[in-house]
Protein backbone atom coordinates (compact mmCIF):
# COMPACT_ATOMS: atom_id res chain seq x y z
CA UNK A 1 0.00 0.00 0.00
CA UNK A 2 2.17 2.88 1.24
CA UNK A 3 5.93 2.64 1.55
CA UNK A 4 6.12 4.90 4.63
CA UNK A 5 7.94 3.40 7.63
CA UNK A 6 5.85 2.60 10.72
CA UNK A 7 6.76 5.75 12.68
CA UNK A 8 4.91 8.48 14.56
CA UNK A 9 5.98 10.94 11.85
CA UNK A 10 4.44 8.73 9.16
CA UNK A 11 1.28 8.43 11.24
CA UNK A 12 1.11 12.23 11.58
CA UNK A 13 1.68 12.62 7.82
CA UNK A 14 -1.32 10.36 7.19
CA UNK A 15 -3.44 12.40 9.63
CA UNK A 16 -2.55 15.54 7.69
CA UNK A 17 -3.96 13.74 4.61
CA UNK A 18 -7.11 12.85 6.63
CA UNK A 19 -6.31 9.15 6.77
CA UNK A 20 -6.49 7.07 9.96
CA UNK A 21 -3.72 4.51 9.56
CA UNK A 22 -2.70 1.56 11.69
CA UNK A 23 -1.05 -1.69 10.72
CA UNK A 24 -2.18 -5.19 9.84
CA UNK A 25 -0.15 -8.34 10.45
CA UNK A 26 0.19 -10.44 7.29
CA UNK A 27 0.69 -13.61 9.37
CA UNK A 28 -2.28 -13.48 11.77
CA UNK A 29 -4.41 -10.58 10.40
CA UNK A 30 -4.20 -8.71 13.71
CA UNK A 31 -5.12 -5.03 13.32
CA UNK A 32 -3.15 -2.61 15.49
CA UNK A 33 -3.43 1.00 16.38
CA UNK A 34 -1.25 2.96 16.88
CA UNK A 35 1.19 1.60 14.28
CA UNK A 36 3.85 -0.78 15.58
CA UNK A 37 6.81 -2.57 14.05
CA UNK A 38 6.07 -6.00 15.63
CA UNK A 39 2.70 -7.75 15.85
CA UNK A 40 1.28 -7.68 19.38
CA UNK A 41 -0.32 -11.09 18.86
CA UNK A 42 2.25 -13.27 17.07
CA UNK A 43 5.47 -11.16 17.14
CA UNK A 44 5.67 -11.15 13.33
CA UNK A 45 7.41 -8.31 11.52
CA UNK A 46 5.37 -8.93 8.34
CA UNK A 47 3.17 -5.86 8.68
CA UNK A 48 1.51 -3.49 6.26
CA UNK A 49 -0.34 -0.22 6.61
CA UNK A 50 -4.09 -0.53 7.14
CA UNK A 51 -6.57 2.34 6.77
CA UNK A 52 -9.33 2.32 9.37
CA UNK A 53 -12.82 3.59 8.51
CA UNK A 54 -12.81 5.84 11.56
CA UNK A 55 -16.13 4.92 13.10
CA UNK A 56 -16.83 3.17 16.37
CA UNK A 57 -18.36 3.52 19.81
CA UNK A 58 -17.43 5.64 22.80
CA UNK A 59 -16.14 3.32 25.54
CA UNK A 60 -15.36 5.94 28.21
CA UNK A 61 -14.58 9.63 28.47
CA UNK A 62 -13.24 12.40 30.70
CA UNK A 63 -14.13 16.05 30.81
CA UNK A 64 -10.93 18.06 31.15
CA UNK A 65 -10.81 21.44 32.85
CA UNK A 66 -7.02 21.86 32.78
CA UNK A 67 -5.42 21.86 29.36
CA UNK A 68 -2.04 22.04 27.69
CA UNK A 69 -1.20 25.54 26.48
CA UNK A 70 -2.44 25.00 22.93
CA UNK A 71 -5.91 24.00 24.24
CA UNK A 72 -6.24 26.48 27.12
CA UNK A 73 -8.99 28.41 25.34
CA UNK A 74 -11.07 25.25 24.81
CA UNK A 75 -11.67 24.17 28.42
CA UNK A 76 -13.66 22.31 29.37
CA UNK A 77 -13.29 19.74 26.61
CA UNK A 78 -13.87 16.00 26.27
CA UNK A 79 -11.37 13.22 25.58
CA UNK A 80 -12.58 9.67 25.06
CA UNK A 81 -11.56 6.15 24.24
CA UNK A 82 -13.23 4.85 21.11
CA UNK A 83 -13.49 1.22 20.09
CA UNK A 84 -13.14 1.25 16.32
CA UNK A 85 -15.52 -0.91 14.29
CA UNK A 86 -12.49 -2.98 13.21
CA UNK A 87 -11.54 -3.71 16.85
CA UNK A 88 -8.65 -1.58 18.14
CA UNK A 89 -9.24 1.14 20.70
CA UNK A 90 -8.07 4.71 20.22
CA UNK A 91 -7.96 7.90 22.28
CA UNK A 92 -9.14 11.19 20.81
CA UNK A 93 -10.97 14.42 21.47
CA UNK A 94 -14.72 14.25 21.38
CA UNK A 95 -16.09 17.19 19.41
CA UNK A 96 -19.60 18.54 18.83
CA UNK A 97 -20.73 17.75 22.39
CA UNK A 98 -21.32 20.21 25.21
CA UNK A 99 -18.65 19.49 27.82
CA UNK A 100 -20.68 21.41 30.40
CA UNK A 101 -23.59 18.97 30.05
CA UNK A 102 -22.33 15.43 30.56
CA UNK A 103 -25.87 14.07 30.13
CA UNK A 104 -25.39 14.72 26.39
CA UNK A 105 -22.39 12.37 26.26
CA UNK A 106 -23.24 8.67 26.38
CA UNK A 107 -21.05 5.63 26.79
CA UNK A 108 -21.78 3.41 23.80
CA UNK A 109 -22.78 6.23 21.46
CA UNK A 110 -21.72 5.89 17.85
CA UNK A 111 -18.95 8.26 16.80
CA UNK A 112 -17.17 9.08 13.56
CA UNK A 113 -13.70 10.49 13.01
CA UNK A 114 -13.19 14.19 12.50
CA UNK A 115 -9.81 15.64 11.67
CA UNK A 116 -9.28 18.79 13.73
CA UNK A 117 -6.51 21.36 13.38
CA UNK A 118 -4.94 22.51 16.65
CA UNK A 119 -1.97 24.89 16.51
CA UNK A 120 -1.41 24.02 12.86
CA UNK A 121 -1.31 20.26 13.47
CA UNK A 122 -4.03 17.73 12.62
CA UNK A 123 -5.25 15.79 15.66
CA UNK A 124 -7.58 12.87 16.12
CA UNK A 125 -11.09 13.86 17.05
CA UNK A 126 -14.43 12.13 16.96
CA UNK A 127 -18.00 13.34 17.01
CA UNK A 128 -21.46 11.81 17.30
CA UNK A 129 -22.79 10.18 14.14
Amino acid sequence: MDEEPFTINSFQNFLEKKRLMGVKCNDCNNLMFPPRIICTKCNSRKLEWHEFKGDGTLETYSILHVAPTFLKDNVPYVVGIIKLTEGPMITGRIMDVDATKSENIEIGMNVKIKFSKESGKTILAFGPE
